[in-house]
């Protein structure tokens, strides 16, 4: 399968509930100081929109967000552009800039005592219905690959996966549950590994 266009959200756990325009100024700020590894290039407010995209940092290589789709809050990465290596490799990649958002969102002292991310569950999208669309036999052709990612993440049998729609209208998007929760920072180290 050649997919370029992958996404991966990583469920937050809110204490209250987070206040969506607070983002926009943490945003701005990963532009100035380079926060993460894409070309940022500017932050766009949805937060209007029912279970909607929420803010967006958009950036040339893929989008950050935190998002409300699904009725769900997460942080999230899709990429836009051609990605590196085998698919693999290229699922792991936007799991770890997924992630690594994640983790820099917990260091913002005015976030993160509200905000939090028990990783227990990852939803992974396709954002190309053409290379990726929404049947059981793109399902079967992507899940050696979402295996093999979990695999690192949970640990053999430390997980089970789940495709969340069977509408070919939606986007090909499966879910990711883990028997255990972990660290956005233990999950970025077993990734390396």
């Amino acid at each position: 399968m050649d997919l370029h266009k992958i996404g991966v959200k990583v469920y937050a756990e809110e204490r209250e509930p987070l206040d969506l325009l607070e983002l926009i100024p943490v945003f701005h700020r990963w532009i100035q100081t380079g926060a993460v590894d894409d070309l940022l290039i500017d932050v766009a407010d949805y937060s209007h929109v029912h279970e909607g995209p929420g803010i967006m940092l958009i950036a040339h290589e893929g989008n950050y967000g935190y998002d409300e789709a699904g009725g769900r809050r997460g942080m999230l990465y899709y990429s836009k552009q051609p990605l590196e290596g085998d698919l693999e490799y290229r699922l792991g990649t936007v799991t770890a800039k997924s992630l690594k958002a994640c983790s820099r969102l917990l260091q913002e002292k005015d976030i993160s005592a509200g905000v939090g991310f028990p990783v227990s569950e990852l939803e992974v999208f396709s954002n190309d219905r053409l290379a990726a669309p929404n049947t059981e036999e793109a399902f079967q052709a992507l899940l050696p690959t979402l295996e093999a990612v979990a695999g690192k993440l949970f640990g053999a049998g430390g997980y089970t996966l789940e495709r969340v729609d069977n509408d070919p209208r939606e986007r090909l998007t499966v879910r990711i549950t883990a028997d255990e929760a972990s660290s956005p920072e233990l999950l970025l180290e077993r990734l390396a590994a």
